[in-house]
């Protein structure tokens, strides 16, 4: 009982960069003596794209809880009280969250250019430090799924975790751990001209996670939204 209770006590909390006596006594216990430290979590809603193939702003969509895409995504991570960040450029989008407690909105770097050159705003070389990314178009991602990768990354804090629907990853739902090697991996990546985020992969350790393929769902194109929809 004590042992659960302390695992969902890790995920539930976001904002301690230094690990109480309880927590490094059970990261001892159950993941060995080398686990001293539990990194501070972050939330990351990339939202900066231009939409063009649904030809509308996806994150004002309207969510199946009655919220918009944005505010339903927020919600989720809010309710596992994390502090969340935004990136995107729109206006609309700031002004939409400017009285949401917890929430900060970023502008991306040079406007929408894709979402590693977003994410190079955000990711630091602080090794106390991760990141959980979501993207704001995935509208049937489950607050379980959430908790469940969280708790899978606990087990090992130095490498990332992305979620795979089996015969795709998606790498934008997924926890990043900061620090410097993983920030010089990025910023190779981005400095030599490709700014691909699966080069990026290819250059830090990562594992995966599996998740239902519904959950993964990327909507892109009225189509995809009708079929979500229907």
């Amino acid at each position: 009982m004590q042992t659960a209770w302390l695992l969902h006590h890790l995920i539930q909390r976001s904002q301690v960069a230094v690990a109480t006596k309880d927590e490094r006594r059970f990261c001892r216990q159950r993941f060995g003596s080398g686990c001293c430290m539990v990194r501070s979590l972050r939330a990351v809603v990339f939202a900066g794209g231009a939409s063009r193939r649904m030809g509308t702003d996806k994150a004002f969509l309207c969510h199946q809880n009655g919220e918009t895409w944005l505010g339903a995504t927020v919600s989720l991570l809010r309710s596992l009280d994390l502090q969340v960040h935004v990136l995107s450029s729109h206006a609309h989008h700031r002004d939409f969250l400017a009285d949401q407690a917890g929430v900060t909105v970023q502008s991306d770097p040079g406007g929408p250019a894709g979402p590693l050159n977003a994410f190079s705003a955000v990711l630091s070389d602080r090794d106390d430090e991760a990141l959980l990314t979501l993207p704001v178009d995935m509208p049937r991602l489950q607050r379980s799924t959430l908790v469940s990768l969280l708790s899978h990354w606990r087990q090992s804090e130095s490498s990332a975790l992305v979620s795979d629907a089996g015969d795709r990853l998606q790498p934008l739902f997924a926890v990043y751990p900061c620090g410097v090697a993983n920030r010089i991996a990025l910023d190779d990546e981005l400095f030599q001209g490709r700014g691909h985020w699966f080069g990026w992969l290819e250059r830090i350790p990562y594992r995966t996670f599996r998740c239902s393929s519904r959950e993964l769902i990327n909507v892109n194109r009225p189509d995809d939204l009708t079929a979500l929809i229907g």
